[in-house]
């Protein structure tokens, strides 16, 4: 019988237990999440897709009831039905999310060359422990934002390819399926992958390569891509297709008017653009001093600004070796020549479409795990000496981790009973109508309401102008209930806000409705205390 050995494990296979616990094991240092999203859509929307209610309930989670659910399902299953503790439920995304730190450490090794292995893996190390300390990556560790979860795709892909690069001149047509097709489930999961996904095609073109050669990478990794988006997107896109006549529902519906939603502008979110062209340019300056220019709430982190200096100086020494000295070329260069072309334009088309498209701090979390690489790569590529290389970079990794200030989306102590509902409370509400009001995060008390109770909503965030079918068909569902089954869902803290109760009595009196306030029955949440009373109708 052979005695179990620590050293018969493999190195990758020790980092990635390793990379695993710590995610797991900060998480639950960290305490249970309840983010706004889980509380708005996450826990709502795989319900609504289990239990075939898409067009049962009137936006409950608000114009997100829409998203593709298949990233929450394993979480919703585990929490709603098979009543795992939230500990080893949180937990486990929270190792699920340390596994990118494995990604980050053999991106970096894998871009190394004539090194010893015991450097490359020090270096890869202290690279993956920075990337760990980010203000966005540590402030979504074990939750359901979903960002540091598709980021896991992003990463493998970029790795599969930069493995590769590692072990031959040109990509093997194997790998660069497998890496296309990895990509495409991340950014089908998760439409915000799409940003790493293009900036992969991109880079793709930058490998040292004939024209036949770019023309064949880029074909095969755009149609994987594509292959890998319609396994975890195609089911949704057709079901939205289907029943709203918009497969990107609700997205582009100015282009695919569908009459559910208003069809005068695309829906986007573009509270964090840049305002001007100054800003534009020296973005990551400005949210490094106002961070509230792309995220909804504080944070500080220097990665960006210490990313775009150190992309700004590897120009500036390409321009002076072009024209000045180009003659010269290290004899023991540090740095595989072909990933860093597919490297550094991957990082810096992925930036500029962020800065285009979205500018929310969050979908930069691949960036945010990837800067610590950079600062290798570029150092490495400038100065290719060891004891520099390192010695420097180590300077920077520390100057990131004592600097950071993560982002805070709420979290609160352990519990059994993830929210704190208790379902019999709620029996009474069979065949009734639940009508939500307000702009707030309520989509997670659904699933605890009876099978037939109907949540219909009469405002939020988008969706229910006037002139809608989201909107004509809650009037209607309002209508025909009648007035004993009709019942209002209110946040307790919204009572004590006189304007908001002044706009939520003039928008339920355009329906002919008022609250009874003599019949009301309270429900509590680990996370907020809510109302729900009877609808009386105005003849």
């Amino acid at each position: 019988m052979k005695t179990f050995r620590l050293k018969n494990i493999s190195t990758p296979v020790i980092l990635a237990l390793s990379y695993f616990l710590l995610g797991a094991l900060v998480t639950i240092i960290f305490g249970q999440d309840v983010n706004w999203d889980l509380r708005n859509y996450h826990f709502y929307n795989p319900y609504m897709l289990l239990t075939d209610r898409i067009k049962y309930d009137i936006l409950p989670a608000q114009i997100q009831t829409f998203f593709n659910p298949l990233l929450d399902i394993p979480f919703f299953v585990s929490i709603y039905y098979l009543k795992i503790p939230s500990i080893i439920v949180n937990s486990f995304l929270g190792g699920l999310h340390g596994l990118n730190l494995w990604f980050v450490h053999y991106i970096l090794y894998f871009s190394l060359i004539n090194l010893k292995d015991t450097y490359k893996h020090l270096i890869s190390l202290l690279a993956a422990l920075t990337s760990f300390w980010g203000a966005a990556y540590l402030s979504e560790l074990g939750t359901t934002m979903g960002d540091s979860t598709a980021s896991l795709f992003a990463l493998g892909s970029l790795l599969i390819i930069i493995y590769s690069l590692s072990k031959h001149q040109d990509i093997p047509l194997k790998n660069l399926m497998i890496a296309g097709l990895v990509m495409g489930l991340g950014v089908g999961l998760k439409l915000t992958v799409a940003l790493y996904g293009i900036s992969l095609i991109v880079a793709i073109n930058f490998i040292h390569n004939n024209w036949p050669r770019k023309i064949r990478n880029l074909g095969i990794i755009i149609g994987t891509m594509f292959s890998g988006f319609m396994l975890t997107a195609g089911y949704w896109m057709f079901l939205m297709w289907s029943n709203f006549s918009n497969p990107l529902f609700p997205f582009f519906n100015k282009i695919f008017q569908s009459p559910y939603i208003e069809t005068d502008f695309n829906l986007k979110d573009a509270r964090f653009l840049p305002r001007n062209l100054l800003q534009a340019i020296f973005y990551p300056f400005y949210f490094l001093h106002n961070p509230n220019l792309v995220a909804e709430l504080k944070f500080r982190d220097v990665r960006f600004s210490l990313a775009y200096i150190l992309i700004v100086f590897l120009l500036g020494f390409a321009l002076y070796k072009k024209f000045y000295n180009p003659q010269k070329t290290s004899k023991n260069p540090l740095i595989n020549e072909n990933a860093f072309r597919l490297f550094l334009p991957f990082f810096t088309a992925a930036y500029l479409i962020w800065l285009i498209q979205f500018s929310i701090y969050r979908y930069l979390i691949v960036l945010e795990l990837l800067t610590p690489v950079l600062i290798v790569l570029v150092i490495g590529y400038i100065y290719p000496l060891p004891k520099i290389t390192k010695h420097l970079s180590i300077a920077l990794f520390f100057t990131l981790i004592i600097t950071v200030q993560p982002l805070d989306w709420w979290r609160i102590a352990w519990s059994s009973n993830y929210f704190g509902i208790e379902k019999n409370l709620l029996n009474r509400y069979e065949n009734s109508v639940i009508v939500m009001w307000g702009g707030e995060p309520m989509g997670y008390v659904v699933p605890y309401f009876p099978r037939h109770t109907r949540l219909v909503r009469i405002t939020g965030n988008s969706g229910l102008s006037p002139n809608t079918l989201m909107r004509k068909n809650a009037e209607k569902i309002i209508k025909a209930t009648p007035e004993k089954s009709l019942y209002l869902l209110e946040i307790n803290f919204e009572k004590k806000e006189p304007d908001k109760q002044l706009a939520k009595q003039k928008d339920l009196a355009a329906l002919g409705l008022t609250i009874n306030p003599i019949n009301c029955q309270p429900l509590s949440t680990h996370i907020e205390k809510y109302t729900i009373c009877q609808l009386n109708k105005v003849n």
